[in-house]
């Protein structure tokens, strides 16, 4: 408990911090009240990735472990389906994740 609390006021200290993602870029507007998501503060993972599956099945059983609401709970399983579907209508884009050689990443 202790360890976090000092990484959080550090992470206070340095602001602003480098975005997490390297990788990608691009505007993340919030649904719920048209606020952006400061670069910070997020990270992408694709559809395409065949990882995110399992990614997305830890993360649900990691949310009800400690204690998310039902709806968070609920709007995961969702997305899960919507993923399910969506990787079966393109096989053909599902892959391996993947960095190029010499691609920044933060």
């Amino acid at each position: 408990m202790e360890q976090n609390e000092e990484l959080r006021q550090k992470c206070n200290k340095e602001k602003p911090m480098k975005k997490l993602d390297g990788k990608f870029s691009g505007v993340i507007i919030k649904s719920s009240d048209g606020s952006i998501v400061p670069e910070d503060q997020y990270m992408v993972f694709l559809a395409k990735d065949n990882a995110l599956p399992a990614t997305l099945e830890f993360y649900e059983e990691e949310c009800e472990r400690i204690g998310a609401q039902p709806e968070q709970i609920e709007a995961i399983r969702k997305l899960r389906a919507r993923l399910q579907v969506w990787r079966q209508l393109n096989p053909h884009l599902c892959k391996i994740p993947d960095v190029k050689p010499g691609q920044l990443l933060v």
